[in-house]
């Protein structure tokens, strides 16, 4: 499921259609378990999500230098401050993006363990 989401963000499709699919593939990274079933297939999905999500991130990168919207931007770079390893780079990300972010991500609200 996050491939698909991550494949209609690839894409021209509708900026509330993007708000619904960035808000999908923030729930499934940030998700703090798996469900019985999985479990019991020793499967972690939101570990499995972030994986995904990682090999697309560049997607999120784009989305939050895109201007098309600043919450969704938001949703992008939270999805990255659970995916991307290199925080130096979501630090540079922070600031090119500058007030094409929300407030609470320009000021560092959104990622408590932020360091360079």
């Amino acid at each position: 499921m996050a491939s698909v989401a991550l494949a209609a963000l690839a894409d021209n499709v509708p900026l509330q259609a993007r708000t619904q699919f960035l808000d999908l593939v923030q729930l499934m990274v940030a998700g703090g378990g798996t469900d019985f079933g999985s479990a019991a297939q020793e499967l972690d999905l939101p570990e499995l999500c972030r994986e995904i999500t990682a090999r697309g991130q560049w997607l999120l990168y784009g989305e939050v230098v895109s201007g098309r919207s600043v919450m969704d931007a938001g949703t992008a770079f939270e999805i990255l401050m659970v995916v991307e390893e290199n925080r130096g780079r979501l630090q540079a990300l922070r600031e090119q993006a500058g007030e094409l972010l929300p407030w609470h991500c320009r000021t560092g609200l959104c990622d408590d363990d932020l360091v360079g």
